[in-house]
């Protein structure tokens, strides 16, 4: 990551603006508060969102809902968890080659229109709809629930609901509009994703005003710009919809718990994109693989290595989540082994403390900036 990071792409503020009147609609009118009007006025959202790709995006999603079915149909709990697993791998699968080989842009008509799309928030969502009708935990839902879940314009881009946290029923309450404290959230969120914008227009004038001074760009873009206008852009758009959604009736689980200042990398990522995290937490991290226990540090490096290829089938994100999977079981060797280590100056003290977080933010940082460093460094070396 050793250059600027664009400004936020259109997806983003088409996305906001989208959210934004489905939030305004939903709330006003009541017909549109479930049923049909709810699935209808979600695929509208979706479709103004996806445009060319919303017909692959709709064939996509039939597919999968057709594969729900089939999976809810089996009566055996252990063939219709086995059916699931296959169902799971091929969804990665297919996800990871569509990303290989650019399907988006290589299936389509003449109008354009694409024949397949499947984002990184979609091929997760399904991936939940799948485990948990597996599982047996969760019903295959009604066609109407699952359209207007997989096409809500509120988590197009994230956060990520699973069906079983989807409400049944919608209760608007535009009676928030007249709240403080919601008027409060959305200024929040606002001031996130336009301080975040701002810290990309600031590293493009420190780039144009000093170009020579390669130390200082690295250095602010490496450990402030970077990372922080990340955050910030991201967290303040998932703050937005959050808030939106509360007006129409549709309580999202929180993403970001102010997860940069962490005293170490694992409550960094215990408050980092959460519901993304949470997802490969509880179906990678505590998986035995058919083994009577699990190896918490094959499973960690896996889990973050297929974290970065959630992200892009890219060399660069590959090794941000190796290296992101190799720090955190520094961590964990840590917390296993550090009470052995005696009397350590300073243990327990506000410095210690402080300088915990300052590691962690520099560590997470890092696993950010290295990759690109590294793969420049081999491709040199070659």
């Amino acid at each position: 990551m050793n250059t600027v990071v664009p400004i936020a792409d259109t997806h983003l503020l088409v996305g906001l603006a989208i959210a934004i009147a489905f939030s305004i609609d939903v709330s006003l009118f009541s017909h549109l508060q479930r049923g049909v009007g709810l699935c209808l006025i979600s695929v509208v959202g979706a479709s103004a969102f996806h445009w060319h790709g919303f017909l692959g995006f709709a064939i996509v999603n039939g597919i999968a809902y057709t594969l729900a079915c089939c999976l809810d149909g089996i009566s055996s709990p252990s063939r219709r968890w086995g059916w699931a697993c296959v169902a799971m791998v091929s969804l990665v699968a297919v996800f990871t080659l569509g990303r290989v080989f650019d399907w988006e842009n290589r299936l389509i008509l003449r109008a354009p229109l694409f024949l397949y799309s499947l984002d990184m928030w979609s091929a997760l969502r399904l991936l939940t709809l799948f485990w948990e009708i597996g599982s047996g935990t969760l019903k295959a839902p009604s066609i109407a629930g699952f359209i207007t879940w997989v096409c809500l314009p509120l988590t197009q881009i994230g956060p990520l609901s699973r069906y079983s946290q989807f409400p049944g029923a919608v209760s608007a309450n535009r009676w928030l509009w007249k709240s403080p404290a919601w008027w409060s959230e959305v200024g929040l969120g606002t001031a996130k994703l336009a301080i975040g914008q701002g810290l990309y227009f600031a590293q493009r004038i420190i780039s144009a005003r000093w170009p020579q001074a390669h130390f200082l760009n690295n250095i602010t873009i490496a450990f402030v710009t970077n990372p922080l206008g990340f955050y910030l852009t991201i967290a303040g758009y998932f703050h937005l919809m959050e808030t939106l959604g509360q007006p129409c009736g549709f309580k999202l689980p929180m993403s970001f718990n102010f997860p940069i200042g962490r005293e170490n990398i694992s409550a960094f990522w215990m408050n980092w994109n959460m519901t993304a995290t949470y997802v490969f937490r509880d179906y990678l991290f505590y998986n035995r693989w058919g083994l009577r226990t699990y190896n918490i540090y094959f499973n960690t490096v896996l889990l973050f290595t297929l974290v970065g290829l959630w992200h892009a089938a890219n060399a660069y994100w590959i090794l941000w989540g190796f290296l992101h999977g190799l720090v955190f079981c520094c961590f964990l060797l840590w917390r296993k082994y550090n009470g052995r280590l005696g009397h350590l100056p300073l243990r327990g003290t506000r410095i210690s403390g402080a300088a915990a977080r300052a590691f962690t933010y520099v560590w997470v940082c890092a696993c950010w900036y290295l990759p690109s460093k590294i793969l420049l460094k081999l491709a040199t070396a070659w």
